[in-house]
């Protein structure tokens, strides 16, 4: 049997949903697409209603009661949304910080973004339930924040989600944008009460939010290696692979010396000092499928100038028709130390290695499929400074 090749993946947080809270992690990611789609439905209604579009089949007074509604459906799968994120429980994400932003350890600024979100979306509610006591003036200024909700919940679904980069989402993600964009420029056309300055600045402000949003999907969550440049702490991204590979996780304030541990029965050499970028070969091999079709695949490498230094990695899902593996977990061995597997994307894998400097690995690689020869490069740099973005 050909050895498998590196061109089939689940991202990490897929992974262990996969195979602990499936249907809590569906639920989750579900909610939150819905809670999205229900929020630009309601923007947009919501404009209609402001420029007063009336027709035969469509009264004034419609485009009112469809707006209260869907605002009220939106943040109730919002409600959904955070119940079901808290209950999975695989990341460390608790109620108050679906309140209080920016204060967990998981992916502090995006997942901070939507506990923003929930707050303004809150303050609009409450706001429109005490329109009569607060007065047109303070209710009005609080509903325009409807508007600031939306890029920011766009911002916390690319960064937070584990599944930004699937060909489904992303189409999610265009269709609203595209939307939000075309309604905003209704709105400023036909808004009478409008300045030219007030016309020309929301202008401007709506097209610097639409590349801000491009910009940052290409450069962050469409490329290999989001989990380690989204904020998430290196001690927290060990303890995430460790849930994936299905061993226990060291605890937040334990240290890493057992990690660190010399490999037994491998050879050791010198590890490169971070950071660096090298070139190297090895071969790949592959267990034929078990009797669930799952497989392991061992790349067995060294780098061009540290060849004394055996570098493993091993993979282990199920074998995927036409070559490949669907990863469930993974480990590398760097010289004497030990480490994890985050994600595999393609021929990109990434890796933290518990060394003495926790280090962030980049691989990529290039797969002989008749021979199973290895090349490609690697690339490491400390934990906390983002080596995916090298990648």
């Amino acid at each position: 049997m050909p050895a498998a090749a590196l061109t089939t993946s689940l991202p990490a947080g897929l992974v262990a949903s996969a195979t602990g809270g499936k249907a809590l992690w569906y639920f989750t990611r579900s909610t939150g697409m819905v809670a999205f789609v229900l929020l630009t439905a309601t923007l947009v209604v919501g404009v209609v209603a402001s420029v007063g579009w009336t027709s035969e089949r469509w009264p004034r007074f419609l485009s009112q009661e469809v707006h209260r509604n869907l605002s009220l459906f939106c943040v109730g799968f919002v409600g959904i949304h955070v119940v079901t994120t808290v209950s999975d429980g695989y990341v460390p994400i608790g109620f108050a910080d679906a309140f209080i932003p920016f204060q967990t350890a998981y992916r502090p600024l995006w997942v901070g973004l939507g506990a923003l979100t929930f707050d303004l979306l809150l303050a609009v509610l409450v706001t429109s339930a005490l329109r009569h006591r607060i007065g047109f003036a303070s209710w009005r200024f609080v509903h325009w924040l409807a508007y600031l909700c939306w890029p920011i919940a766009l911002f916390h679904a690319m960064g937070s989600g584990t599944d930004a980069s699937l060909t489904l989402v992303v189409l999610i993600n265009v269709v609203c944008t595209a939307t939000v964009v075309a309604v905003v420029a209704w709105r400023l056309v036909t808004g009478r009460t409008f300045t030219l300055a007030q016309r020309t600045g929301a202008a401007v402000l709506t097209v610097a939010i639409a590349l801000g949003v491009l910009v940052f999907a290409v450069v962050g969550p469409l490329r290999p290696g989001w989990s380690h440049r989204a904020g998430t702490s290196a001690a927290l991204l060990a303890q995430l692979a460790h849930k994936n590979a299905g061993t226990a996780a060291p605890s937040p304030g334990s240290s890493s010396t057992s990690s660190s541990t010399p490999a037994q029965g491998g050879g050791t050499g010198t590890v490169p000092a971070v950071p660096f970028t090298d070139n190297l070969t090895g071969s790949q091999t592959s267990t034929s499928p078990d009797a669930q079709g799952n497989v392991q695949v061992t790349l067995a490498m060294h780098l061009q100038n540290a060849a004394s230094t055996p570098l493993t990695v091993v993979l282990t899902g199920s074998a995927v028709t036409g070559g490949g593996v669907a990863m469930s977990s993974g480990s590398v061995t760097f010289g004497p130390y030990h480490g994890v597997v985050n994600a595999l994307q393609g021929g990109t894998v990434s890796a933290t290695v518990n060394s003495p400097t926790p280090m962030s690995l980049i691989l990529t690689l290039s797969v002989n499929q008749s021979s199973g020869a290895l090349s490609g490069t690697a690339t490491g740099s400390s934990s906390g400074s983002g080596g995916g973005e090298s990648n």
